[in-house]
């Protein structure tokens, strides 16, 4: 019972709390900016997206000393958790299909690129949400108030571009749960997350801000994440040299 229920918190559970605060402040602080105003999108690609949702947490797990599989960031066991994302990706989308029909949805270069912005913000997602937050709350409170904790600070990180509270948090429940289950990104990204969010941006969702000036924003998302990545994984290499 203890593996899903305790209460042990230390002060290291304070860092995803605060993070994760500071993270939907910025959401916050892009409501009073138009949709087209690059304020707003560098307070949410440069401040949440890379500073706060990725950079900060992979320095944590490096400069902290513990080890990203921990986290679930490992290709530890590939071969079949990618094969369940992608199988999970393909039910997910008949649902969708079934629910909200594309009427209309045509995929041209301004589409791709919308596309890889939403994977490039799920990379933010899947590392502080489900590997960085969970990981933590879950050594202080168990593995069900940590799928909670996570799937309530990821769906109010949407408040500044897609007030949809109650679906999210369902959301955040799902990915949370599915992670958790192998411990692994790989059971959610890309296929299985990638689904969702692209689905749900692009066609389904009424209430999400749209995604403007893709070419640019995917291009130098794509350039920091796989850079930090690289570095993660480099200093990974050197600590377990």
């Amino acid at each position: 019972m203890k593996k899903y229920f305790r209460w042990e918190p230390s002060k290291e559970t304070l860092i995803p709390f605060v993070a994760g605060v500071v993270v939907i402040l910025l959401s916050a602080a892009m409501v009073p900016f138009d949709v087209n105003s690059w304020i707003r999108i560098v307070i949410h690609d440069v401040g949440m997206v890379c500073l706060a949702g990725v950079l900060f947490p992979l320095y944590y797990m490096q400069s902290s000393g513990n080890n990203s599989a921990e986290f679930g960031l490992t290709l530890r066991k590939w071969y079949i958790f990618l094969p369940l994302s992608f199988a999970l990706g393909i039910l997910l989308l008949i649902i969708f299909i079934y629910w909200v029909p594309p009427a209309g949805f045509k995929v041209d270069l301004n589409t791709m690129m919308k596309m890889v912005v939403i994977l490039d913000t799920g990379v933010f997602e899947v590392i502080f949400f489900y590997s960085f937050q969970r990981t933590i709350f879950e050594r202080a409170f168990g593995i069900v108030p940590a799928i909670i904790l996570a799937a309530i600070f990821y769906s109010f990180h949407h408040l500044g571009f897609q007030p949809e509270f109650k679906e999210l948090f369902m959301v955040g429940i799902m990915y949370a749960a599915v992670y958790r289950m192998g411990n692994s990104v790989l059971l959610i990204y890309p296929f299985f997350w990638g689904v969702g969010a692209a689905y749900n941006v692009l066609i389904q969702s009424k209430k999400v801000s749209a995604i403007m000036y893709p070419e640019i924003r995917s291009l130098y998302l794509s350039v920091f994440i796989f850079l930090l990545l690289l570095w993660t994984w480099l200093k990974s290499r050197k600590k377990n040299a």
